[in-house]
């Protein structure tokens, strides 16, 4: 193993650690809330970091090396040790100050989150936030993220999730593209028109209806993977798209129509234990319940 100065990537260690407990990269990747991709990604930048490898493939699954059950044993405890740490800490820290780190979906986040936060931070001004969209990095377990919105329920028990909103989704067109094209009154009148995908949403099994009766059978004009750059190409008449209804209130100048899709999305609120006993993460997590409370009608529907 070449000389290493210090182990610095945790993010990494938890993909490994995840592998090592489901004994795949794809059931690692269901527990961690990723894809397959990422995790074998991950595993293999974190070998190539210590110049050795962790797992050895086999039929039944990945197995550790030696040095890789070394590496977990170790990881583990230094893992307990660290949350032991942090918790005898937190305990202490009843400032309404420093830094919250806060992850939501990029449409949630976009469009209701920041204004929500902004509130915050206007009552608690000594309170900063940093709003994180970029899912792959997310990492509650190593201090990256203390709340989180997720849009499913996570598998990892030693998260506290509670449920928030259940979120109603509808086709929308614009009125560029109605011009064009017309509306589809009836599901039946949909192999006429043509789609724009949102590549995430293949991987939600609350959305099974799109990616199961739309995809495979109509014709997709343009897949994206960014919710923003998503509103934008059906703002632009490029074809109809999938939306949450809370896009009825922000994007007025879009037309939901009333074809039932069957597809909904539940919205989590995630936190540690351990971060629940900091004052500054108590008092957003609180806030937050309150404004999706508020807000459940006229946003989300539910």
């Amino acid at each position: 193993m070449r000389a290493k100065s210090r182990l610095n990537n945790w993010s990494d260690i938890q993909f490994v650690m995840a592998t090592a407990k489901f004994g795949s990269f794809h059931s690692a990747a269901t527990a961690l809330e990723t894809n397959q991709s990422t995790v074998g990604r991950r595993v293999a930048r974190f070998e190539a970091y210590l110049g050795t490898k962790i797992f050895e493939r086999h039929a039944t699954g990945m197995r550790l090396t030696a040095a890789g059950k070394i590496l977990c044993d170790k990881a583990a405890r230094m893992e307990e040790a660290a949350n032991d740490i942090e918790s005898s800490l937190l305990a202490f820290d009843s400032r309404l100050s420093g830094t919250v780190r806060v992850f939501a979906t990029e449409g949630v986040a976009h469009l209701w989150l920041v204004q929500v936060l902004a509130d915050f931070c206007r009552v608690h001004p000594g309170v900063n936030i940093d709003l994180v969209t970029d899912r792959e990095g997310l990492d509650l377990f190593s201090l990256e993220s203390d709340l989180a919105v997720f849009i499913e329920r996570p598998k990892n028990p030693r998260l506290v999730a509670s449920k928030i909103a259940k979120v109603e989704h509808s086709l929308f067109i614009s009125k560029s593209y109605e011009e064009r094209f017309g509306r589809p009154r009836k599901l039946e009148d949909l192999g006429q028109h043509q789609f724009v995908d949102y590549v995430p949403y293949r991987v939600c099994t609350d959305l099974a209806w799109w990616s199961k009766s739309v995809l495979p059978v109509h014709r997709i004009q343009l897949r994206v993977d960014s919710a923003s750059v998503y509103l934008a190409s059906i703002r632009s008449g490029m074809g109809i798209g999938l939306l949450p209804n809370f896009y009825k209130r922000a994007a007025p100048d879009l037309t939901a129509l009333t074809l039932p899709t069957g597809c909904h999305l539940n919205l989590w609120l995630v936190s540690r234990p351990i971060a629940n006993k900091s004052h500054r993460i108590k008092i957003l997590h609180k806030f937050l319940r309150e404004r999706f409370n508020k807000d459940r009608v006229s946003w989300f529907g539910a």
